[in-house]
């Protein structure tokens, strides 16, 4: 029987966080990557799900979806609205709410309030939902093969979902690959990896496997 979310945050570990109070970090059953019908270009998917696996100890596993937008839908002419697209993806979704955090993977621009454009949305309503837009992602350098496109790609993905995931689970620092991208130097410049004590705590929780387990066929990666 698939343990509650309910059960999962009963069953809380309380760590001690570097900001001077208790975090509760509660890992899901699963976790879910959507990928929209209108991703045209998904070889980065299996990439994703294989080197996520490799670190964490929910299973990870991809879907496609099939979502319609509206103009209710736009912040501005050419960028999705990211406050109403999660709650919509969160409701297309719900068959695994409870037990996953679920994320939508899109090749439309994303805007939040405040911001010109975002690369990704964490949901931090008890949801956990985020969701991810490519299309500032995928480097369009010329001369570039399609399996290094992929694999940029897939890095680049690797490193904010995996952020996201461990803010889902309630971790609160920013150091390391928590950091917080304003660009996407900024974002390739970051660590993939997490503080040694954030890491523990992930580890103790039954989110973060201790060691990374087997091996992906990506080169991005291979650098790390």
């Amino acid at each position: 029987m698939r343990r509650s979310f309910a059960f999962l945050l009963a069953a809380g570990i309380i760590l001690s966080a570097r900001c001077g109070f208790a975090q509760t970090l509660v890992a899901p059953d699963e976790i879910v990557i959507y990928v929209h019908s209108a991703v045209t270009n998904a070889d980065f998917v299996e990439g994703l799900v294989c080197e996520l696996g490799r670190v964490l100890v929910p299973k990870v596993r991809a879907a496609e979806i099939d979502m319609r937008f509206t103009q209710a839908d736009l912040a501005t002419p050419s960028q999705l609205r990211v406050e109403t697209v999660g709650p919509a993806f969160d409701q297309a979704t719900a068959a695994d709410r409870g037990n996953a955090f679920r994320y939508l993977i899109l090749p439309y621009d994303l805007k939040a309030t405040g911001l010109n454009y975002v690369f990704s949305n964490t949901f931090l309503d008890g949801t956990g939902v985020g969701v991810v837009s490519i299309i500032r992602l995928m480097p369009r350098d010329a001369g570039l093969s399609r399996k290094r496109v992929s694999d940029v790609t897939g890095d680049r993905l690797y490193k904010l979902m995996l952020k996201s995931i461990a803010v889902l689970a309630g971790l609160r620092t920013d150091g390391c690959i928590m950091k917080f991208p304003r660009t996407l130097q900024e974002l390739d410049d970051k660590a993939a990896e997490f503080c040694p004590p954030d890491r523990a705590a992930l580890v103790a929780a039954g989110l973060l496997k201790d060691r990374p387990f087997g091996a992906c066929n990506t080169v991005a990666m291979a650098a790390r």
